[in-house]
């Protein structure tokens, strides 16, 4: 895999990583105001922190991996770097909804410009 696909793969991961551990930071603040939240509500935000957990570890495993294996190897491949946009998407796109959501808390839309 020539080192721009590499670096490529490495950027998805980390991307990745990083939505991941900011969607988990913000679900486990939710489940530490657990007396805000209804009893399913609670539940729901546990599996998508369980989630936000497994995509993060997910990526760091991978991001370890490509430094360890050799270059023809299945992660330092390009159809391998291409399937690892779909979980950057699906976490990045919980960051985008939480994100939303915490604006709207900091400017109520009376107050909007």
């Amino acid at each position: 895999m020539p080192s721009t696909w590499r670096a490529a793969a490495v950027g998805l991961d980390a991307a990745t990583a990083a939505c991941a551990a900011f969607n988990l930071a913000y679900f486990l603040c939710r489940l530490a105001r657990r007396r805000e939240e209804t009893a399913s509500r609670a539940v729901a935000v546990f599996a998508l922190a369980l989630v936000s957990l497994a995509a993060m570890g997910e990526s760091l495993f991978f991001l370890a991996s490509l430094t360890v294996l050799p270059a023809g190897s299945p992660p330092a491949t390009i159809p391998w770097a291409l399937v690892r946009v779909l979980p950057l998407a699906g976490t990045a796109f919980i960051s985008i909804l939480i994100l939303r959501r915490l604006l709207a808390a900091l400017w109520p839309e009376d107050r909007r410009p």
